[in-house]
Order: C-alpha cells, then structure tokens, then sequence
C-alpha cells in the first residue's frame, strides 16, 4: 500500500470534520447541548475521543463551528435568491419559496437553533456574530421590501421574519401533520396583498 498524499490526508481530514459536525449538530439537536458529551458525539461519529480533540479543542468550540456553518449557509442562501437581475418580487417569490425548502430540508437546524435560542448561555460567545449576521439578513430583506415599495418596510422585514421563524418553529414540533404548503400560500399571499 502506498503513503497517502497530502491531499488525501486532507481529504480524510475534511470528510471526519464534516462527520463530526453533522453527529454533533443530530445529538445537540435531539438531546440538546448541555445533554450531549464530547464522548457521546465521538461514539456516534465512530472515531476515538482522542481523535475528537484533534479537530475540536471544546465542545463549545463545536457549536462554534456548527454555528458559523449555518451563518454562511444563511449567506449562501440569500446571495442565491436576491438575484439583482430579477424583479423585487420575483426576488422575494424565491426567497419565501427557498426559506420553505430550507425549513424542510434543514430541521436538525431549526431544532438546533430553536433549542439554543433558550440558552443563551451557551452561544453567549458569538452573541455578536449572530446578531451581526441577523441584522444583515433583516436589512436585505427590508431593502427588498423597500423596492417593492411598502410603506414600512424595516417592520415588514421583521414580520416576515418573525412569519419564517414561528413557520420554522411550529413545522419542527409538528412536522408530519403542519400544512406547510398552505401556511407557504398564505405567506405569499399576505406578502403582495395591496
């Protein structure tokens, strides 16, 4: 058997760093964090605790991490639906439709966050960050709302977030029965009502 490159080292690297933050991510989510043990997470991961402290120092650094993914999942995401080329409500059609996607393909996270939100605590270390990163996202909005001229349109960024959020958060505790395609509609419909 042959040495293993660098870039399959890194390779190797990448792919356990992920492994990790997903089974921590499922583990914070369904048990919460102060309820999951650095142990806990390298048992479900498969690999040595030892190991474990070889990609991440703390648990709390961990969270860290599994944070700033979703912040930039959240960059990602609106970069991808405020496309400057579309019309102020096409651009806003594709967010509300990508916001429902994501809610439905991301629940780990709204349970993640969703559970963090009543600890705060535990993410008190990237409070900044977070509220930073929440200001930015809420003044996109509102920049959209502004060209699809409301009349407030900062609170109804804030009402459509709080709209998302509620969504998220109902459709998490509930899932195989909340009528997500009718609460999407009705989203729609309040957003380009005259």
């Amino acid at each position: 058997m042959s040495p293993k490159s660098k870039e399959q080292f890194e390779e190797i690297r990448t792919q356990t760093v992920l492994v990790i933050k997903e089974t921590a991510l499922e583990l914070f989510a369904e048990n919460g964090f102060h309820n999951t043990s650095i142990r806990q997470i390298a048992k479900a991961a498969k690999i040595s605790k030892g190991l474990m402290y070889n990609y991440f120092e703390s648990k709390d650094e961990l969270l860290k991490a599994i944070i700033t993914d979703a912040m930039e999942m959240g960059n990602v995401f609106m970069r991808r639906y405020l496309d400057e080329a579309a019309s102020p409500e096409e651009q806003m059609r594709g967010l509300i439709d990508g916001v429902f996607e994501w809610i439905v393909d991301n629940l780990k996270y709204w349970k993640l966050l969703a559970a963090l939100a009543f600890q705060p605590a535990v993410t008190k270390s990237m409070e900044g960050e977070v509220i930073e990163k929440a200001k930015e996202h809420t003044g996109m909005v509102t920049d959209l709302f502004r060209k699809m001229g409301k009349k407030e349109p900062e609170k109804e960024a804030l009402l459509y977030g709080a709209l998302m959020d509620g969504i998220g958060m109902q459709y998490m505790v509930m899932p195989e029965v909340y009528p997500l395609e009718e609460m999407k509609q009705l989203v729609i419909q309040k957003i380009f009502e005259k």
